[in-house]
């Protein structure tokens, strides 16, 4: 810095009106002077010596030390506070924050706790955070609802229409046909809410059982199936290996049955189309046979389907899977013999 040109050059306002005062004051020079060389009315400098003799004119303010004020503000500090009394990490807090569109850094969440007398958490595992591995939320277990004891309460459901389809369900009667086929059950989930669970995915239009994951957490669809949360993606992946294919194949003609009391228009239609559908089975360790993909123009390894559907209202009406290629005749004649415990006398059309 040149310091000669700092003090003969004076560009600070604060510094021009000391240099001012000082002239008129200690070296004695007229106001005419003072005026000339500061470039200052001669009114200007007569204003600069009432003002300093007055002490209105502060030529060196005082200098403000100390700690400042905190700029988090007193709500968001006692929030802090009572998110640790609840055992939440600072990350967990600054997530918590965030959420409610307040962004705290994590030094500033420190700072306050350590101010207020906290110390560091132990060192929890994933388990005792409440995530997996990859730090995804841990949902709760799924356990019934109790209504005959349960407070009143209010949920947010992002999709509170399927709660419309409550009224077909009823009038359908397919929770008595979900008892009196007695589906698969564990401790915890019943096969009511168990089939309930399965249908609201597809009254989600949901195409995979394994997209679970993406619905179990949020209360609002668990109420549906008389749940606080939906079961988990293992479970809902597992549930047909607890099936029995007697369990399954009773279950499908009480519903075809039901279905042609209730909605014949939809399932009493004179044609049904029969056909073998290959589903694709691209993993390792199945033996399953090699059969003709005819959107693949070959054979691949997959699971031989057999499919009855509807000719007008494109309903599926039957379904058997792994169905071996030197059964398949076999297995349309047990069609016939399904269809007319149902339908009674039928008329086959190749």
């Amino acid at each position: 810095m040149n310091l000669k040109h700092f003090f003969t050059k004076i560009s600070n306002p604060r510094m021009k009106q000391y240099e001012a005062v000082r002239a008129f004051v200690v070296e004695r020079k007229s106001a005419a002077e003072i005026a000339k060389f500061f470039n200052y009315s001669i009114a200007t400098v007569y204003t600069l010596i009432k003002n300093a003799k007055s002490g209105a004119l502060e030529l060196f303010p005082k200098l403000t030390t100390g700690a400042k004020c905190r700029h988090t503000s007193d709500d968001i500090q006692k929030k802090i506070i009572d998110y640790r009394n609840n055992s939440l990490s600072i990350f967990d807090i600054q997530n918590k924050l965030k959420n409610e569109k307040k962004n705290i850094s994590v030094m500033t969440i420190d700072r306050i706790l350590r101010e207020a007398g906290f110390s560091k958490l132990p060192r929890r595992t994933n388990k005792e955070r409440g995530v997996n591995k990859k730090g995804a939320l841990i949902p709760q277990k799924s356990t019934p609802l109790n209504f005959s004891v349960i407070n009143r309460f209010s949920y947010h459901c992002p999709t509170a229409a399927i709660y419309c389809f409550i009224p077909y369900i009823i009038e359908l009667g397919l929770l008595d046909i979900v008892k009196k086929c007695k589906l698969p059950k564990s401790s915890a989930i019943g096969n009511i809410e168990a089939a309930l669970s399965f249908l609201i995915l597809k009254l989600l239009g949901v195409e995979r059982v394994s997209n679970m994951d993406s619905y179990d957490q949020t209360p609002g669809l668990g109420l549906f199936a008389n749940l606080n949360i939906l079961p988990k993606n293992t479970y809902m992946n597992t549930y047909s290996t607890m099936t029995s294919d007697k369990q399954l194949f009773d279950f499908q003609k009480q519903l075809l049955s039901q279905f042609r009391r209730t909605v014949p228009k939809l399932f009493c239609n004179k044609y049904i189309n029969l056909d073998f559908h290959s589903i694709a089975h691209y993993g390792e360790g199945e033996s399953l046979e090699k059969v003709w993909r005819g959107s693949k123009g070959k054979t691949l390894k997959g699971a031989n389907t057999l499919l009855a559907q509807d000719s007008d209202s494109s309903v599926i009406l039957y379904t058997k899977a792994d169905v071996l290629r030197k059964n398949e005749s076999a297995e349309i004649l047990k069609f016939v013999e399904y269809w007319k415990s149902i339908a009674g006398d039928i008329r086959v059309v190749a």
